[in-house]
């Protein structure tokens, strides 16, 4: 299994916002969708500048969210994909990694946290956000090149099922590891759309 690129995230988030937007009307749970290359590292950047300027477009993001009040945040900090689901009205940002790690990324902490003074000020708010960050179980990868796959499949059960899916700590339905039906399924829906868009 290959490991899968931004273009290949960004063009899986597009099949889920067709699926909010043109299912039914209980899918759209006001989820907004963050481009991972907002808020990726640069190798060409000092860590403290990275982290400054993904925290300033992050939250800008966050201030064109039209009421959206979860927001998906792909994250590849090297080689490996995690998701943060920031919960604007809980204050609570969920973090979804497929190695089972019970730590989470701190680059991506400092990121989200910066980001959320930043949006606090903008939008001239006095409120200090404090983020309540949740580490959530979530089906385990089997190998070393499957968190892409895993990641688009959180993201596909939030938009399913909405946040409870994450406050009740039930991401994969108590899976350890997601079925190759479970990939296929992301594999399908992804080829499926990038046919219909490129055969319009």
């Amino acid at each position: 299994m290959d490991e899968l690129t931004g273009a290949i995230i960004v063009s899986y988030m597009m099949v889920l916002f067709n699926k909010m937007k043109c299912g039914s009307p209980e899918r759209d749970h006001g989820i907004c969708f963050v481009n991972p290359t907002l808020i990726l590292p640069s190798t060409r950047k000092g860590k403290s500048k990275n982290i400054d300027d993904a925290s300033r477009g992050l939250a800008d993001r966050l201030s064109k969210r039209k009421g959206n009040d979860i927001i998906f945040m792909p994250y590849n900090p090297g080689r490996h994909w995690v998701l943060g689901v920031l919960d604007m009205k809980s204050d609570n940002c969920y973090y979804l990694d497929s190695l089972s790690s019970s730590n989470f990324n701190m680059q991506l902490k400092q990121i989200v946290d910066s980001a959320m003074v930043m949006y606090a000020t903008q939008s001239g708010s006095n409120k200090r956000v404090k983020l309540n960050w949740v580490n959530v179980t979530c089906p385990v990868q089997p190998g070393a090149t499957e968190c892409g796959y895993y990641m688009l499949r959180f993201m596909k059960e939030i938009v399913e099922e909405g946040i409870e899916v994450l406050v009740k700590d039930n991401i994969g339905d108590g899976k350890v590891e997601y079925t190759t039906d479970d990939i296929d399924e992301i594999r399908e829906e992804w080829s499926e759309f990038v046919t219909s868009f490129i055969y319009r």
